[in-house]
């Protein structure tokens, strides 16, 4: 995709019969210069595949039919007026308006499901217990003194008449402190007091001792918490878990490269543990010898998360596999992560 906006003018000097486009989900932004040079290539057919076709909200789907057909779901406003506004009403839903968009695009779509093409399939089971864990009373005063800090800042800067800044700084804070808030403040105390990271040792516990060699995927965008990670993990068990993230080697010449090390993984004997960051290994690999799948943090986009979970979930996996998104919760205040987890479920019903 890349390629074809670099190359924008001369790939459109040409008549092609068919464009296909895999991964279609690359061109759901109307405003990406991907989008607007996939959309310039003159073809008189068109297809677009996709695992994901609504990431984030029905314009992503307006993308792609404007794709393949322009006009069909009328320009952007109008479907925004008439489609997606309607259907994404926070209160209500318009169920008029999302029976009329399915009828619609139906003759236009041909879905099959992993259960369509894969009949053996095993089970895939989400965790629910570990979706409500009690944030520890010196994480709770640590996420409230950098909430603090960050209105403090905010106030002085109206005062100074400076332009605010800096909440999605706070944001990745508050993700940290949730998920170790170590990382955030070195106290040994934090360390020990980590409600997630006791969660994860006490579940790893849990699959070795239950003895059938399961492996499993820790998936996490963090660098800071990957190496947290991969050390406690190494004081716990002994070894020191590959992690695999947007600085590993893809080349197939390097003995490190991203395959490679997976295939290591892959053919290791009985429990293992492998740490892959979401952003840069949730999609293109297989590791179906992994049948547990731990979203340490979780990502903004739901289909991201679970393209990641479908790295161990697919065709060929012989195992159920266990899904877990262990989530900050307190009684007193909405933390980041619950807030985050309710957003991701609203986004995934969509």
């Amino acid at each position: 995709y890349e390629t074809l906006r670099d190359q924008e003018f001369s790939l459109a000097r040409q008549q092609w019969s068919m464009m296909i486009c895999d991964e279609a989900q690359k061109i759901k932004n109307p405003a990406a210069m991907i989008t607007q040079a996939a959309k310039a290539i003159p073809a008189r057919f068109r297809i677009a595949c996709t695992g994901t076709p609504v990431e984030n909200t029905l314009i992503d789907l307006w993308c792609l039919f404007d794709f393949i057909q322009p006009g069909f779901l009328g320009g952007l406003n109008q479907f925004g007026r008439e489609y997606q506004r309607p259907i994404e009403a926070g209160l209500e839903r318009d169920d008029a308006a999302l029976d009329k968009l399915r009828a619609l695009i139906e003759p236009q779509t041909l879905r099959r499901t992993k259960q369509d093409v894969a009949k053996d399939l095993p089970a895939k089971i989400e965790d629910q217990a570990c979706r409500s864990l009690p944030m520890h009373v010196l994480q709770r005063d640590l996420y409230l003194s950098e909430i603090s800090k960050y209105n403090q800042q905010k106030k002085m800067q109206e005062q100074l008449e400076q332009r605010e800044s800096g909440m999605l700084g706070l944001l990745h804070k508050l993700k940290l402190v949730c998920a170790h808030p170590f990382s955030v403040r070195p106290d040994p105390r934090l360390k020990e007091q980590s409600p997630k990271l006791n969660w994860l040792m006490t579940q790893l516990d849990a699959i070795k001792q239950a003895g059938r060699g399961d492996k499993v995927i820790l998936f996490t965008e963090l660098r800071d918490i990957q190496r947290e990670l991969q050390h406690a993990i190494e004081g716990r068990f002994g070894f020191k878990p590959i992690i695999i993230n947007g600085d590993t080697s893809t080349s197939s010449k390097s003995a490190q490269s991203r395959q490679r090390l997976i295939d290591r993984f892959q053919e290791e004997q009985g429990f293992s543990i492998i740490i892959l960051s979401t952003v840069a290994v949730g999609f293109g690999v297989n590791v179906q010898a992994a049948n547990h799948v731990i979203h340490f943090t979780r990502c903004w986009n739901p289909a991201k998360e679970d393209q990641a979970t479908d790295r161990a979930y697919r065709i060929g996996q012989e195992k159920d596999v266990y899904v877990y998104y262990p989530t900050i919760r307190d009684a007193s205040m909405p933390t980041f992560e619950s807030t985050l987890d309710d957003l991701l479920d609203k986004r995934r019903a969509l």
